[in-house]
């Protein structure tokens, strides 16, 4: 059993070790949430090489060593090299996050496919089962929650940030805030408009 959580990653070190296809897309993901990038590896993917030259990574353009994962809040053993992946594995402390590419059991943390549409989040994991079958259903959640929803979840935060506001009892404002999570503001500008003038 996994237990699925949000982290916050800014200004966290993150230790990738390879600098292939897989350590591409995972680092993809990571340079978004403003960590610290550490990339292990003799060789980089052009986008990784430009990354580096950018200063989005810190590349260590050598083999693994052990090191390497000293301080990292997560790791990730993403070379092509069964050996390897094994070797960061073993030489992460307990307490560190590792995912491995190639042997989930490895991992103490899997990534997820995400979907999102603004504000609007959500994750589907298969446990490692089938990371193709997750992506099927991200792909599938695109109908179900149009570009609409990023509207209205911006909405909905400025909504509940009055509403907290306001010298009310809370189940009063709980009340409220429950009236927003219908069709009428979601698929209506003018009825929200029409909610914001009762706080002017």
């Amino acid at each position: 059993m996994m237990y699925p959580v949000m982290l916050n990653l800014e200004n966290k070190r993150i230790v990738v070790v390879g600098g292939g296809r897989i350590a591409t897309k995972k680092i993809l993901n990571l340079v978004e949430q403003k960590a610290k990038i550490i990339v292990v590896s003799p060789t980089l993917t052009e986008e990784l090489q430009s990354f580096a030259q950018q200063k989005k990574i810190e590349w260590y353009p050598r083999y693994f060593v052990i090191e390497d994962v000293k301080g990292a809040f997560l790791v990730f053993a993403a070379t092509d090299n069964r050996e390897v992946n094994e070797q960061v594995k073993i030489s992460c402390a307990k307490d560190q996050l590792v995912n491995v590419i190639d042997e989930p059991s490895d991992s103490t943390f899997y990534n997820m496919a995400v979907f999102e549409r603004g504000l609007l989040k959500i994750a589907i994991s298969t446990e490692g089962a089938s990371p193709f079958l997750a992506k099927q259903i991200k792909a599938e959640l695109k109908g179900f929650f149009d570009d609409g929803y990023e509207e209205y979840l911006n909405f909905l935060l400025e909504a509940r940030i009055k509403i907290k506001e306001l010298v009310l009892d809370e189940e009063t404002k709980r009340a409220l805030l429950l009236e927003l999570v219908n069709e009428k503001y979601r698929n209506n500008v003018e009825d929200r408009e029409q909610f914001f003038k009762g706080f002017r």
